[in-house]
């Protein structure tokens, strides 16, 4: 359930979307710990949200602490790599106007 999670906040998506490319993706199964590849779906699409409200924000922030903790100990990434953030802001979505916004034709038709 953790690694469906990861899973599901990396690529964006909705627990049913999640279930369905789980089924279909072979790397997402051995990422779960899945031994064989296995066409049927990890669970039922509910069970996600249940096990989400179970884990709470608390529990997240748990996961994310024990990841890091891990990668640091495993000398995937060094310390020094947390003590500065990068973001990169362009992609979030700006406040642009575009020309088929109801707002902007009102505009041209007042003038």
């Amino acid at each position: 359930m953790l690694a469906l999670l990861y899973l599901k906040h990396a690529f964006n998506l909705s627990d049913e979307e999640l279930v369905e490319r789980w089924s279909e993706n072979v790397v997402w199964q051995f990422f779960s710990g899945m031994a064989y590849y296995t066409p049927k779906l990890p669970c039922d699409a509910t069970q996600i949200g249940r096990f989400r409200r179970v884990l709470g924000e608390a529990g997240v922030e748990q996961l994310l602490k024990s990841t890091i903790e891990a990668a640091v100990a495993m000398k995937a990434v060094g310390k020094r790599e947390f003590e500065r953030v990068i973001v990169d802001s362009t992609v979030q979505e700006k406040a642009i106007a575009h020309p088929t916004d109801s707002r902007l034709l009102e505009v041209v038709l007042t003038q």
